[in-house]
């Protein structure tokens, strides 16, 4: 019970670090900062953030597997993929948009932009879809691992 509880304490940590950076943090660099330098610091904060985050729901999936075996799997798999698509979309983030967006700002190229196309925009609007995406699947999630089971 304390594990879960310290669990959802580090998922609820990283989901308003998230927040904090996406919606907090970064329009305020943008409006204070050159463009340029506004951009390559919030490129980093991302970056912390997405490593953070893909340690967390690692850890949340292990322990949601383990939590399955000791129910013989009477648990709902929701969660689990859930968290899982999360993790998944996280390093999309990472290593796939991240680099792309830092090659294109930079006027190079980049393997995924040369097989579909797209310029920076279209790469900055993707990016902000899924991290619009994850933040929802990260509030669902932290719901879930904070329900108060009342005796």
């Amino acid at each position: 019970m304390f594990a879960n509880r310290v669990l959802a304490l580090l998922a609820a940590v990283w989901f308003g670090a998230y927040l904090l950076a996406g919606y907090g943090v970064a329009p305020l660099l943008f409006q204070s900062l050159p463009k340029e330098q506004a951009g390559n610091l919030a490129g980093v904060l991302f970056s912390a953030v997405n490593y953070i985050g893909l340690f967390v729901w690692a850890i949340l999936y292990l322990a949601g597997l383990s939590a399955q075996k000791r129910s013989y799997g009477q648990r709902s798999k929701l969660s689990s993929r859930t968290v899982a698509l999360t993790w998944l979309l996280l390093a999309i983030s990472q290593f796939a948009l991240v680099p792309l967006i830092r090659a294109l700002r930079g006027g190079q190229t980049h393997w995924l932009s040369n097989l579909l196309g797209g310029e920076l925009s279209f790469w900055h609007s993707m990016s902000s879809s899924l991290y619009v995406l994850i933040s929802l699947l990260g509030l669902f999630l932290i719901m879930r691992l904070l329900r108060f089971e009342w005796q």
